[in-house]
Order: structure tokens, then sequence, then C-alpha cells
């Protein structure tokens, strides 16, 4: 399947990352995803499919952390990928 990069806004605070870390690591695997919580849209991002990236969606629609969906230009997907530790560096 092919895998693509994508951006979520969100309502998540830092308190709230060890209590999802868990979930999204089920659905998207550990190492596809992280956080910029510095960021006024406490931004997502994901490197997955689309059926994952919806998962995900659901996911904090139904816990109540889902604001939008960002779109980016596809030359920035690199950059932000590269910028971000990954949440497992920062929290474990």
């Amino acid at each position: 399947m092919k895998t693509n990069f994508y951006l979520l806004a969100t309502y998540v605070q830092e308190i709230q990352l060890l209590a999802i870390t868990p979930h999204l690591n089920a659905i998207v695997g550990n190492g596809s995803w992280n956080f910029d919580i510095e960021d006024c849209d406490k931004v997502l991002r994901l490197n997955c499919n689309y059926s994952t990236k919806e998962k995900v969606m659901r996911f904090l629609i139904r816990n109540k952390l889902f604001d939008r969906e960002i779109q980016y230009i596809k030359n920035e997907q690199h950059a932000h990928i590269g910028n971000v530790q990954p949440l497992s560096a920062i929290y474990l």
C-alpha cells in the first residue's frame, strides 16, 4: 500500500500524550507519527495510507481531539518530518 504524508490539527495537550500514544502506535505504527505540541494547531504528522489516516481521525473525533486536516505544499513534507523528534524519543 502507498503511504502518504498527512497533517492534522488537534486539540491534544502535552499531558494527554502518554494516554494516546499506545492507541496511535496501534493504529499507525511506532515511528510513523509525531506531534508538534508547541505549534498553535497542535499538529499531528502522519506517514501512512489513507485508510489509516481515517482511523486516526475517527479516534481523535471520538475523543474530542480532532480539529481539521491541514493542507501542505508537497516540498514541505520532508522538512516537517525531520524537524520534530519522534514522540518515543521524547517521552519514553
